[in-house]
C-alpha cells in the first residue's frame, strides 16, 4: 500500500465501483500507463438488492490523514502544504567532483542520487519539490541516460547543463520534460558564476526553473494515477527491523570516498567525502539523511568505451539502511510505471522512515567495497 493512496469510494444500489488510480505518462521510451492494483487495505463488498440481501454497497476509504492544507509527500513520506506536494518534483544534475564542491542548494533536495560517470567520479541529482527562494542551485552538469531514467519515475522535470550523446534519445521523448542548458529549453533558466572556473560554474535558481517551465508549458501537476515511487510508515511513525548494526556506511566509490556516521540523537546519518563533512555552502549545514538505499545494478560500456550504461531496469540486490540498522533488500522494476520497488528478505514491501533518502546506485562489481559497520 502506498501511504499517498488518495480516496477509493464505492457507493451504489448495484455493483458499481469507481476507483481512482496511479500510473505514469505516455512515453515511446519510458513505460505507458496503467492502473495499479488495488490497494491492499481497501475493500469494498456488495451485497444483493433483493430485500432479503440488503441493498448496500459498503466502502471502506483510504484516506490520506493529513492536517487541513497538507498531503502526503510523495519524496519524504512527510506532511507538506499541499501547494507543494501535489506538484511534481524537479530533478537537477549536480556536480560532484572536488572543483564543485560544497554545491549549493543541495540541503534543500528531499532525494539525493548518486551515481559513478566516467572515470571513476561520481554525479549528483537532486529531486526537489520545494525549491522556493533559492538563488543559487548547482554546478548543474550534464545528464546522462541512467539518471534521467530515476528521475522520470518520479515523474520529475529533468534538468541539466548538456547531455551525453547516449542521453538525447530518452531527452528527446515526448514524455520527458527538460531543462537543457546547450538547448533551447534551458534558455534564462541558468546562469555563471565567477567564483568557479567552467565546466563547475553553471548554476540555476528558483526563479529560473519558475521560467523555464512557464517557458516550456509543462503540466505540474501529478497525473490522477501517480502512485509515488517509495513507500513509507506514516507521518511521526518510524521502522524497527531488525539487521546488522549501521554507525558507519562507506559505500566504497573510490574518487570521493564517501561515508555516513549515524547520529543517534536525531536519527539521522552525516555525509562526508574528500575527507571532509559535506555541506550545502549557502548554509553551512551538513548533508544528513533519515534514510540511506543502497542499489547495486549491471552495467556495460557504450560504444565509446568509457560512457557507463547502468541497468535501473533488471532488478536486484541492495541494503536499506536507517536507525542504526542495515537489512538486505531486493528491487525489481515496473515497466508499466516505470518505477522501482523494494523488498526486505520476506518478500515484504520495503517501507521506509519518513525524511530525506540517500540513494547509491553501487554497480555490482563494486559491492564487496561497501562496508557498513
Amino acid at each position: 500500500m502506498k501511504l499517498n493512496t488518495r480516496k477509493c469510494i464505492a457507493l451504489g444500489l448495484t455493483a458499481v465501483l469507481c476507483l481512482s488510480g496511479c500510473g505514469k505518462k505516455e512515453a515511446s521510451e519510458v513505460p505507458s500507463q496503467t492502473l495499479p492494483a488495488e490497494s491492499e487495505s481497501s475493500s469494498v463488498m456488495m451485497e444483493s438488492s433483493n430485500p432479503e440481501e440488503s441493498a448496500l454497497v459498503a466502502e471502506e476509504i483510504e484516506e490520506d490523514d493529513a492536517p487541513e492544507g497538507q498531503v502526503t509527500s510523495y519524496l519524504t513520506g512527510e506532511y507538506v502544504d499541499a501547494a507543494i506536494g501535489q506538484k511534481r518534483p524537479v530533478a537537477i544534475m549536480l556536480s560532484n567532483v572536488k572543483d564543485a564542491v560544497p554545491q549549493s542548494g543541495i540541503e534543500k533536495a528531499s532525494i539525493v542520487y548518486e551515481a559513478p560517470v566516467e572515470g571513476g567520479i561520481t554525479r549528483m541529482m537532486g529531486l526537489y519539490e520545494d525549491y522556493q527562494d533559492l538563488e543559487k542551485i548547482g554546478s548543474v552538469r550534464s545528464a546522462r541516460k541512467y539518471f534521467v531514467e530515476l528521475a522520470l519515475g518520479h515523474d520529475a522535470v529533468y534538468i541539466s547543463y548538456g547531455h551525453s550523446k547516449y542521453a538525447v534519445k530518452l531527452l528527446d521523448n515526448e514524455s520527458t520534460d527538460n531543462l537543457d542548458g546547450v538547448e533551447g529549453s534551458g534558455a534564462n533558466v541558468f546562469y555563471r558564476t565567477s567564483d568557479r572556473v567552467a565546466p563547475h560554474n553553471a548554476y540555476t535558481s528558483t526563479e529560473g526553473i519558475l521560467k523555464g517551465i512557464e517557458t516550456q508549458g509543462f503540466d505540474m501537476n501529478y497525473p490522477a494515477s501517480y502512485e509515488g515511487y517509495f513507500d513509507f510508515v506514516h507521518s511521526g511513525e518510524s521502522t524497527s527491523y531488525e539487521g546488522a548494526a549501521a554507525t558507519t556506511v562507506k559505500t566504497g566509490y573510490v574518487h570521493n570516498n564517501p561515508s555516513f556516521t549515524y547520529n543517534e540523537e536525531d536519527g539521522l546519518y552525516y555525509r562526508s567525502q574528500f575527507g571532509d563533512k559535506q555541506v550545502d555552502i549557502e548554509t553551512g549545514n551538513q548533508l544528513a539523511f533519515k534514510n540511506l538505499v543502497l542499489q547495486y545494478c549491471d552495467y556495460e560500456m557504450f560504444g565509446d568505451g568509457k560512457s557507463l550504461d547502468i541497468d535501473t531496469k533488471s532488478g536486484g540486490k541492495g541494503k536499506y539502511i536507517a536507525n542504526g540498522i542495515a537489512v538486505d533488500t531486493t528491487w525489481t522494476y515496473d515497466k508499466e510505471t516505470g518505477i522501482a520497488h523494494f523488498f526486505l528478505e520476506d518478500g515484504s514491501e520495503l517501507k521506509m522512515n519518513p525524511g530525506k533518502t540517500y540513494v547509491g546506485i553501487i554497480l555490482n562489481e563494486n559491492a564487496d567495497k561497501v562496508e557498513i559497520s
